[in-house]
């Protein structure tokens, strides 16, 4: 799959299709209504805006073909270095063993500074999605320092979500409702199978009284008089 500075070709050059409807409306404005469209958060569109904004500078062919030669001009988005990385993922980890959100944590760490935040929150993010193994060695350290830092990369179970109570009222329930289904399923099938062995028997019974001895008789006579209580409901 073509990938422009790791995000998919076809997300990038769908926003660079749907600035063309843009008509004086701010940038925010521009990535909340297409992040409705393509249903991805905001701040995923926003670094689609950034990638493609990259691309319009590096790559003069797709400037041309996908945003007829008008590259975009952004304010420049300064990296984070291996080790600044590292000190705000364990600043955010660290927050989170004194039991504070993630939220929270970022909010302090950026000190109000709203496009700080959203920056730390998508290096936070990427980090616990991509880099695993960075983020369990930081997890390692701050325990070593007597820090505990649960629910960053282990997805809880069913079991754990729920108390025990609520899982035994849970399981009680299913199998209530498989015993109820079973009986039902019991009694239709006898009900089945009974009637089966009925028609079976009204079958054979008319096969003999309409071919008696191996003779076929007259049916329309035979049916006119039997009584209606003798005849199949």
């Amino acid at each position: 799959m073509e990938k422009i500075y790791g995000y998919k070709q076809s997300d990038v050059i769908g926003l660079a299709e749907f600035l063309k409807t843009r008509r004086g409306e701010s940038l925010s404005e521009m990535f909340s209504r297409y992040a409705i469209k393509c249903g991805k958060a905001k701040g995923t569109v926003r670094n689609l805006y950034y990638a493609l904004a990259k691309m319009s500078k590096e790559d003069e062919d797709f400037c041309n073909k996908y945003l007829s030669g008008n590259p975009i001009s952004v304010s420049e988005i300064v990296e984070f270095k291996g080790e600044e990385e590292e000190e705000l993922i364990k600043k955010i980890l660290s927050a989170k063993s004194q039991g504070k959100s993630v939220r929270f944590a970022i909010n302090e760490l950026a000190e109000g500074d709203g496009k700080r935040a959203l920056r730390y929150q998508n290096k936070y993010r990427n980090a616990v999605k991509n880099k695993p193994d960075l983020v369990r060695k930081l997890i390692g350290e701050l325990e070593s320092e007597g820090e505990v830092v649960h629910g960053v990369l282990d997805r809880p179970t069913p079991e754990q979500l729920i108390s025990d109570d609520q899982l035994l009222r849970l399981k009680t329930e299913i199998n209530n409702l498989v015993e109820r289904i079973s009986s039902k399923t019991k009694k239709e099938n006898k009900f089945l199978k009974e009637r089966i062995v009925f028609l079976e028997r009204e079958n054979l019974r008319l096969a003999n009284l309409l071919y008696k001895d191996g003779v076929k008789g007259d049916a329309l006579r035979f049916f006119r008089a039997r009584r209606d209580k003798d005849m199949l409901n």
